[in-house]
């Protein structure tokens, strides 16, 4: 008897890029809040207090305010990733959708109740899925590297997000 072939979503493969994908985003958010904080010039605790609440379309809107009076050189650059990385990550499609896959696919089903009831679906071959996750991951390094963030800022930064306890 002939196995049947697994489910592309249910490989390590997609799992593997799937996974690169969410480390990818959340390293993003992070180089978003950071270039807020020193547009801003205030303390990383006060930028996580402030953009903790936000979404990340409204994060990216107060970062576009801020470029233009930062000591930024690149503001176009940087306007021309974070419009990219809004409208081509394909976030909210992951986040927000059910999947459906076999073998040759994986397809999100991605649903909206605003307004009255939509659904869009997202069919990637397992090349075109990885390809995807890849020109994101290009993407937001290309993006970390305009703003000039070291590592050990972000660090510096992400560590300042957990109030010390005294001793």
């Amino acid at each position: 008897m002939t196995e049947k072939p697994k489910a592309f979503a249910h490989t390590p493969r997609f799992y593997a890029h799937f996974g690169w994908f969410y480390a990818t985003w959340t390293a993003v958010d992070l180089d978003v809040d950071l270039a807020i904080c020193k547009c801003l010039k205030i303390t990383p605790e006060q930028t996580h207090a402030l953009v903790a609440g936000l979404e990340f379309g409204r994060k990216v809107a107060l970062l576009r305010s801020l470029l233009p009076a930062s000591n930024y050189k690149n503001v176009e650059q940087i306007k021309g990733y974070l419009t990219r990385i809004s409208k081509e990550s394909l976030r909210n499609v992951f986040t927000h959708s059910f999947i459906v896959s076999d073998h040759e696919s994986v397809h999100f089903i991605h649903r909206s109740s605003q307004g009255q009831y939509s659904a869009t679906g997202y069919k990637f071959t397992p090349d075109n899925f990885c390809k995807h996750i890849k020109d994101f991951v290009q993407l937001g390094e290309s993006f970390e590297k305009a703003l000039a963030l070291s590592p050990k800022e972000i660090g510096d930064f992400a560590a300042a997000a957990v109030k010390k306890k005294s001793a």
